[in-house]
């Protein structure tokens, strides 16, 4: 009996365990921002120490007007005007519950629009919720300015959620 116990104590020790340390994620997310612009987000999420995160992400937006022709939003002028970048995110934790995690989020990201180039500084907040399977519901409030734009100030609400990808 003595074996068997040392032998389970010896492999708690030996075992690699980090909480939650360590996790990748592929995230997915879409919402709305003000200046009738409607956004989504597809990144992945490296969680460091301490919960912190660093995210990749690839940032989709169309802002919208009504028709002049029709007097209301048709196809053509949802998609009139299209931006897209490519930026990091760095997300350090201001408060973690059981299984919530609230952070801050700072980026930047490089992209385009249909008159050329553009630069954007992202700054909000993300509030996220684990599920037993690892899996991650979030809400993130974001403020976008944005530089070389149409619309230089845009924040909104997006939703989403993050998959585990190395469980």
């Amino acid at each position: 009996m003595k074996k068997i116990i040392f032998l389970i104590m010896i492999s708690f020790i030996s075992l690699k365990s980090m909480a939650g340390d360590g996790d990748k994620f592929f995230n997915i997310s879409g919402g709305w921002q003000w200046k009738n612009t409607v956004n989504a987000v597809v990144g992945l999420e490296f969680e460091g120490k301490y919960h912190n995160a660093y995210e990749l992400y690839i940032d989709l937006a169309t802002a919208y007007d009504k028709c002049p022709v029709c007097n209301k939003v048709c196809s053509d002028s949802f998609w009139s005007y299209k931006t897209f970048g490519i930026g990091a995110a760095y997300k350090p934790t201001i408060s973690r519950g059981k299984n919530s995690n609230l952070r801050w989020r700072f980026g930047a990201d490089l992209g385009a629009n249909r008159k050329g180039f553009q630069a954007s500084i992202d700054i909000g907040l993300e509030y996220s919720y684990s599920f037993r399977n690892g899996m991650q519901v979030f809400v993130m409030q974001k403020n976008d300015f944005v530089f070389w734009t149409r619309d230089h100030f845009r924040n909104g609400l997006l939703v989403g959620v993050k998959f585990p990808i190395n469980k």
